[in-house]
């Protein structure tokens, strides 16, 4: 009878998804192993080779669409529910563009891995849902978007840019930058009368 995992598969993930982002891909399975509190040896038990688990450590999480997008059916304040949908969307790229930053940089990075990892791209998972929210907000007359793909399009691409921009080391691309671009955008989405 073996032994019990005395650390998840998870943790173990995210203890080297912290050594690998400090240190790069040059870090060590010592190391990993070391801040883990398991032995090199497991480590190789469980996620094979070295490369295996960065790319398993690395991997930017899905986007759990309903949390950042709300209900299907949006609130009646469309400017205010976008502001903060675009911010939610915003941080969520905030968080995995510098995991795939990460990825990109390996030297043993290649293309197919990336889209085993993300089958569907966040963004265009991003877009179809608040596309959505979108269309319920025109036929409620609640926003004036004559085609709202395009619409969620330009969006996401706010809020992957604002976090890019992040990335290259633009502090000062702080929330209300963020939601400054979106009362642009709100200037031609606002139902009449507003």
């Amino acid at each position: 009878m073996g032994r019990h995992k005395t650390i998840s598969d998870d943790a173990v993930l995210g203890v080297a998804r912290d050594v690998f982002r400090a240190k790069g891909h040059t870090a060590t399975t010592r190391e990993i192993a070391q801040a883990a509190g398991i032995s090199e040896a497991i480590l190789y038990q469980r996620f094979g080779t070295k490369d295996d688990l960065f790319f398993a450590a690395m991997a930017p999480r899905p986007p759990d669409v309903a949390a950042l997008l709300g209900p299907r059916e949006p609130p009646e304040d469309a400017h205010s529910y976008l502001r903060t949908v675009v911010v939610r969307i915003g941080r969520y790229f905030d968080e995995i563009l510098p995991l795939v930053v990460h990825m990109l940089t390996h030297p043993s990075f290649d293309p197919a891995a990336l889209a085993r990892a993300l089958p569907t791209s966040p963004a265009a998972r991003l877009e179809e849902g608040l596309a959505e929210r979108l269309k319920s907000l025109a036929r409620r007359r609640r926003i004036t978007s004559p085609v709202p793909a395009v619409t969620a399009r330009l969006l996401v691409s706010l809020a992957h840019d604002w976090a890019l921009g992040r990335v290259h080391g633009f502090a000062s691309r702080g929330v209300r930058q963020l939601k400054a671009m979106v009362d642009v955008v709100w200037e031609g989405l606002r139902a009449r009368g507003d």
